[in-house]
């Protein structure tokens, strides 16, 4: 049974989300089902063997907001730490993993880093993920894409790519520990990350993909919380 910790970004300004969605809440704090979106995004974590602790990221002026939407989750055996996020999401996971390396439960083997906004994330996938992060060293759920993807200049489609091997990729992403930390103390500064794999594949690591699933979706606009639902 591997021991791992879930690092859980909630630090984000969800500006997208409340451009369209007047008088909207941040996205993590809407409610979904009997909780919030963050909290639904954790829940699956806390039924998994192994589970160390949960770290959640959090937007400067809000942790006592996250602490209470959280709260229902508290089940007496799960350490919650709350770590304050940075200007960028990358900024946010590198505070939770140097937390995490400083102070955080010993013999912690694997972290899997996810989207606060991505509440439909099921055990199964969880766990597929972790599974395939001990053999290789890190892993992430990937959707083929099946659209025709297309490339533009001033307005005009100007060319067709193959979609053969191409993924969308989405969260939990899992990395061995402390790998994904010195990762990130090693990264570029100056190179514009689209995610976690990214670094770590730069960090010299390989990453797994894993079938991801199309119900785990992040919410980015409102119609997202009840699409396919």
């Amino acid at each position: 049974m591997v021991r791992f910790a879930a690092v859980i970004t909630a630090a984000g300004s969800s500006r997208r989300f409340n451009a369209a969605s007047e008088g909207a809440l941040k996205k993590e704090f809407e409610r979904l089902g009997d909780g919030t979106v963050l909290s639904s995004a954790v829940r699956p974590f806390l039924d998994i063997p192994g589970l160390a602790c949960v770290v959640i990221t959090y937007r400067e002026g809000e942790l006592e907001t996250v602490k209470s939407l959280l709260g229902s989750l508290d089940n007496g055996k799960t350490l919650f730490f709350f770590v304050q996020g940075g200007e960028t999401r990358r900024d946010s996971v590198f505070n939770a993993l140097k937390f995490l390396h400083e102070n955080g439960e010993p013999g912690i083997e694997m972290v899997a880093i996810h989207d606060g906004a991505r509440p439909f994330v099921s055990r199964t996938l969880i766990e597929s993920c972790l599974a395939a992060a001990e053999k290789a060293g890190g892993s992430c759920p990937c959707i083929p894409v099946t659209d025709t993807v297309v490339r533009t200049e001033e307005g005009l489609i100007s060319g067709r790519l193959s979609r053969q091997g191409l993924c969308t990729v989405q969260t939990p992403q899992v990395f061995r520990f402390p790998y994904i930390y010195h990762a990130h103390l090693k990264a570029d500064p100056d190179k514009a990350y689209t995610d976690d794999t990214e670094i770590f594949m730069d960090f010299g690591g390989s990453v797994a993909s894993v079938p991801g699933e199309s119900s785990n979706r992040k919410i980015t606009f409102a119609q997202d919380l009840t699409e396919g639902k």
